[in-house]
């Protein structure tokens, strides 16, 4: 937990200097960035609840004083989890400010070739258009927001196993501050559901029609691409804002959990296939996302975790050997 804390104050100390560099009223932004503190603590209690109720039934069948020492705990890292989160959206903000959008027509144009010269968004809407809105947005957003955000809580409050509680925080600062602010900047992009706002014309004309054929433009989702385009036009921040398409963090953070579905309970192998896969499916459906900003985040997760598990594998095979008979 200590290298998370680190980390996590590594993390906001690098964005307030990046905020400073590119942003004309850094001041400002890392004020509101405090402010949001409480109302993130607040927003975890309230999304949360079915997380406090599972705790609060292990009382029935663990040991209380084990889980009594974990609150504590627990506090300090949700804390941390909100700074994280609210120094995420302060650097995602300011992404533009340091290196405009670029990488649009590129992957625009990989993603067309990658799926037989046909755009995802195309093959998505064939096949799930009797998807209800409302549905969808639950799933990419309600369901998918506190594991993603608060899965270091989720470690410290059920999980003993300090080997597997390294590994996946490490996944968690990967998701989101590798993918999310560090490649996201090196591939700056808007995503196809801004790509005519951004650059003009009628590239996406046919993604708009989808959405709103379907109904996903007159709801929540529409609504939130609106607040975002918004926020990006007056320089501001709000609470998840900021507009960066390469690579999905959401694909990416739903990797992780579904990594760590696995790790729990092998029998899981399906379900967790399937959040990634319906993730992905929804990343395009909805808009946000070409379809390589999933494939790229998947590759980038499961390849931390495939060397993270040989590192740990490794570490604990050296430190066995130390206590081989040979050497005792």
């Amino acid at each position: 937990m200590r290298n998370f804390l680190r980390f996590v104050a590594f993390y906001f100390l690098a964005g307030v200097a990046f905020v400073v560099l590119v942003r004309d009223d850094p001041v400002a932004l890392i004020l509101d960035l405090g402010g949001a503190l409480p109302t993130s603590a607040i927003f975890f209690v309230e999304k949360a609840w079915w997380l406090i109720l599972a705790f609060a039934a292990l009382f029935l069948v663990l040991p209380k004083g084990d889980l009594v020492a974990r609150i504590p705990r627990a506090f300090v890292v949700l804390m941390a989890c909100n700074l994280f989160f609210l120094t995420f959206t302060m650097v995602k903000t300011s992404l533009p400010y340091a290196l405009p959008f670029w990488a649009d027509p590129p992957l625009a144009e990989i993603d067309r070739l990658m799926h037989f010269g046909v755009d995802p968004y195309v093959l998505t809407h064939a096949v799930g258009g009797w998807i209800p809105p409302g549905a969808a947005m639950a799933l990419y957003m309600g369901a998918w927001l506190v594991p993603a955000m608060y899965l270091p809580v989720i470690l410290v409050l059920f999980d003993s196993d300090r080997a597997r509680v390294g590994r996946f925080l490490l996944l968690y600062c990967v998701g989101w501050a590798l993918l999310g602010s560090v490649l996201a900047l090196g591939g700056m992009s808007a995503g196809p559901i801004f790509y005519d706002r951004l650059l003009g014309g009628d590239r996406f004309a046919g993604l708009i029609a989808a959405l709103e054929a379907s109904g996903i433009s007159d709801s929540t989702v529409g609504g939130v691409q609106d607040f975002l385009w918004r926020v990006y036009e007056s320089g501001t921040q709000g609470i998840g804002s900021g507009i960066s398409a390469f690579p999905s963090v959401h694909v990416g953070l739903a990797c992780v959990v579904s990594l760590y579905l696995y790790e729990r309970a092998r029998w899981l192998a399906p379900v967790a296939v399937a959040v990634v896969v319906a993730f992905q499916f929804l990343s395009v459906h909805l808009g946000w996302h070409y379809a390589v900003d999933g494939y790229a985040s998947i590759i980038v997760i499961l390849a931390t975790w495939a060397w993270a598990r040989h590192r740990q594998s490794a570490r604990s095979a050296h430190e066995m050997a130390d206590f081989s008979p040979e050497t005792i």
